[in-house]
């Protein structure tokens, strides 16, 4: 009985690395930086574009919605809300507490208006203005100048 283990006729040896190169390591970032960005303008665009629709849909739909107001004022603070971050982040003060006080009057937990009267559907077809204003503000400031 052979006491011998048998051993392989070639060893495993660890592939070769190739060093990091800086360039396109910069390259790789950089690129990953503009996706993010990208996907983060296209989430704000879609919450400007679905707040301006909400908006015009509570106007259009305003009798048959009143038993929903709770569920608008929550998802038109919330937008409101999320636009104003995203406009302070940008430096957009003014634009900001614009949506600060779109969501000051959607507050869900102390409403400023109730969705019964007519002057209210002006005021809820007034409130889309902000965003559409804010879609145009962002299509200006990339628009380059000649």
């Amino acid at each position: 009985m052979p006491d011998a283990v048998k051993r392989p006729a070639a060893t495993w040896e660890a592939p070769a690395v190739k060093p990091l190169d800086e360039a396109i390591w910069q390259a790789w970032k950089a690129k990953g930086r503009a996706r993010d960005r990208q996907a983060r303008e296209t989430r704000i665009k879609a919450l400007k574009w679905g707040s301006i629709v909400a908006l015009l849909v509570v106007a259009g739909l305003w009798s048959q919605l009143a038993s929903y107001e709770i569920v608008i004022r929550c998802v038109l603070a919330a937008a409101a809300v999320g636009i104003m971050l995203e406009t302070f982040n940008k430096r957009q003060y003014a634009l900001g507490a614009i949506f600060g006080g779109l969501a000051l009057l959607y507050n869900p937990v102390a409403p400023v208006f109730s969705f019964s009267g007519n002057w209210q559907r002006a005021l809820v077809v007034a409130s889309a203005i902000p965003f559409v204003t804010s879609l145009a503000w962002r299509d200006l400031e990339a628009a380059p100048i000649d």
